[in-house]
Formats: C-alpha cells, sequence, structure tokens
C-alpha cells in the first residue's frame, strides 16, 4: 500500500493562502508520504463555481506538475464533482465531457485514478423511487466515461460520497450495472455514516472492488450538539476528527483494509476543526502505527 494524503485535509490552508500548491507537495514529502490526491475544487481559485476545471487553469496545472518534479511525490489520482440528474440532455452531455476532460488531465499529470460523483453532493434521497428512476440514466453516464477513460488506462470510481448515490448497497449495485474493469469503488471508511449505516461493516462489503481506500474519522452525536456539525439521513450529527480520535473503530477498519488484500492508495482525509497541519500529522501517525500493530 502506498500512504498519502487529500489535498482536501489542507484545504482551509490552501484556501486562505498560507499554504502553497509546493508547500503541500513538500510537506507530503517531509512526513514520508508517498502521493497526493487532489480534491480540484480545493485548488480552484476563490469565487469559482462548481463547474471550474482544473485542466483549463494551466498555471495550476503547470505547478502542480513542478511540485511532482520537485518532490518526487506521484499525483495518485483526481476526486470531482459531477451530476447526471435533475438537469435537460445539453447540460447532461457537458457534464460528461467534463468528466472526459478530467481523464486527460489525469492523463497528463500521471494519475491512474479518477473519482466522480454521479449527483451533487447536497443532494438527498427523499425516496427510494427517486433512485430508481435515475438509475439507469446513471449507469448509462458512468460506463461511458468508464470505457473512455480505458483509452488512457485510467480507473473511474465512485465513492460512498454525499446521500443520494450512499451505501455500500447503492454503490456496489452501481459497479455491477457498468460491469467494467476499469469501474471501481473508492471507498471511503467514514462517509458511510452520512446515510446512517455501519462503518466497519459497509466498509468490509466494499473493499474487494475498492480503487483507492480514504481513512478518515468522525465525531458521531444523537443529539445537536451545536454548530459545524452535519446532520445524517437519520438525524444523527457527525464532525471530522482526527484519524483515531474520533468514533469509528479506527484499529478494526485498518485491519480490515490489510486483511481484504489491498494494495494500493491510501489517502488520509481529514475535515475536522483541529489544526490542519496537526492532525494531518498526528492521524499520518495513527494509522502507520495502526498498521505496524495489524502485521504484528
Amino acid at each position: 500500500m502506498q500512504l498519502g494524503l487529500s489535498s482536501y485535509s489542507f484545504f482551509p490552508l490552501l484556501k486562505d493562502g498560507s499554504l502553497s500548491i509546493e508547500d503541500m507537495f513538500r510537506w507530503v514529502k517531509a512526513q514520508e508520504g508517498e502521493h497526493v490526491e487532489i480534491a480540484a475544487f480545493t485548488l480552484a481559485p476563490a469565487g469559482a463555481d462548481a463547474n471550474h476545471e482544473l485542466g483549463k487553469d494551466v498555471e495550476t496545472v503547470e505547478r502542480i506538475e513542478a511540485a511532482v518534479r520537485e518532490t518526487g511525490i506521484v499525483v495518485s489520482g483526481l476526486c470531482i464533482g459531477a451530476n447526471f440528474i435533475d438537469i435537460g440532455p445539453d447540460e447532461r452531455r457537458e457534464q460528461i465531457e467534463r468528466v472526459k476532460r478530467y481523464i486527460e488531465l489525469c492523463d497528463r499529470l500521471g494519475a491512474r485514478f479518477l473519482r466522480h460523483d454521479v449527483v451533487t453532493w447536497s443532494r438527498r434521497l427523499n425516496d427510494i423511487a427517486e433512485l430508481e428512476r435515475e438509475f439507469a440514466g446513471i449507469a448509462e453516464a458512468c460506463h461511458e466515461i468508464a470505457t473512455f477513460a480505458g483509452r488512457y488506462g485510467v480507473t473511474t470510481s465512485v465513492e460512498d460520497h454525499g446521500f443520494f448515490m450512499n451505501s455500500s448497497e447503492r454503490i456496489r449495485r452501481l459497479l455491477h450495472a457498468v460491469d467494467l474493469p476499469n469501474f471501481r469503488l473508492t471507498v471511503d471508511v467514514g462517509n458511510f455514516l452520512c446515510v446512517d449505516e455501519d462503518p466497519l461493516i459497509a466498509t468490509r462489503a466494499c473493499l474487494p472492488h475498492a480503487s483507492v481506500v480514504h481513512l478518515k474519522d468522525f465525531y458521531v452525536r444523537h443529539h445537536r450538539p451545536g454548530p459545524g456539525w452535519l446532520e445524517t439521513v437519520g438525524g444523527q450529527y457527525i464532525l471530522g476528527s482526527i484519524f483515531g480520535f474520533g468514533d469509528l473503530d479506527a484499529p478494526a477498519l485498518v485491519k480490515s483494509v490489510v486483511d481484504s488484500g489491498f494494495d494500493g492508495f491510501v489517502s488520509l482525509e481529514f475535515e475536522g476543526n483541529e489544526p490542519s497541519l496537526f492532525a494531518c500529522e498526528t492521524g499520518l501517525s495513527n494509522i502507520r502505527r495502526l498498521f505496524a500493530e495489524v502485521a504484528g
């Protein structure tokens, strides 16, 4: 396995300018990380909308390439938003073509993995009938994109992300409907909580189909503690934490990753309130300690 970090872990620092793209890659190297997974929106300029395309930002792409050359830290993959429902055919076609352009960007950056959403992150499923109505169209779009990605040697994936296409059953159902060898799952061990699914059970179910694994932790409360907490579908409240400090069973999750035989990129993804660099350094330390404990 190759341990690294998602750029999302550094988002507050990237956003306020206190950490540059180059600084991020240097920091990962200093911590003996092996890769950076880029969440495209974290490198977007202030005020950019959801359809901002990293590939059209020539200066930023060149800075990423230079940082890779300087540090030897590879870009493992890209993570992007996408939406294939609740829109007209022309806009849907543009969404698909936009994802394809990110596949071309993956190839330019030497990244072999692209995670794309299929609906907007905040879109909640009001009734299971909604999913049934939209499912075939979502699978069709994913199939077209993965077929295109295959020409570049890129593996595409969906993640247990947001609320609509989230749950181990839903993303595995989509995986089997698309039925292509280069369409897989990005397995985020914490995000299953957004739909109140047990993270350990869900992670174990999805690991055989994983292209990339995100290690993440959350605090979980049954009553609203105050501002800043995310309400789940079932009315729980979650808040990101340093990996190993939260309420997830971090040792069991790490053991499950090892036991599954997964041997790809593992990304620490921190999204809590603690200072970002401290949280990332501590999270990496905890992950390494837990992997060492599993290895005996």
